[in-house]
């Protein structure tokens, strides 16, 4: 069995696995599409490995927008030097001591 072959027109996509069907289509106004790889760099699978590594650990990766307004407040709660993570590790101390 030959790999599958990605065709594509417009928004339409095919899978073909025939030499014969591929050469039809592209004989048409299909074009062949070369599908992205899945990693994108070449660091891709060290990473991947890297994330599983700390998921394991038990690491918590946290992505949260703020309004204009509080990121302004939040930058000026910076330290010299500090890192967001290290703010966010100060101010929930600092709160667990009162």
């Amino acid at each position: 069995m030959m790999k599958a072959i990605l065709l594509a027109r417009q928004s339409q996509v095919l899978t073909v696995t025939s030499p014969a069907d591929a050469e039809r289509y592209l004989a048409t106004d299909y074009l062949r599409v070369i599908p992205r790889s899945q990693g994108r760099g070449k660091n891709a699978k060290r990473m991947r490995s890297l994330r599983q590594q700390r998921r394991a650990d038990g690491w918590l990766v946290l992505d949260f927008w703020l309004p204009p307004d509080q990121a302004i407040a939040v930058k000026a709660a910076l330290l010299p030097n500090e890192t967001y993570a290290e703010l966010l590790i100060r101010l929930v101390r600092k709160q667990s001591d009162l």
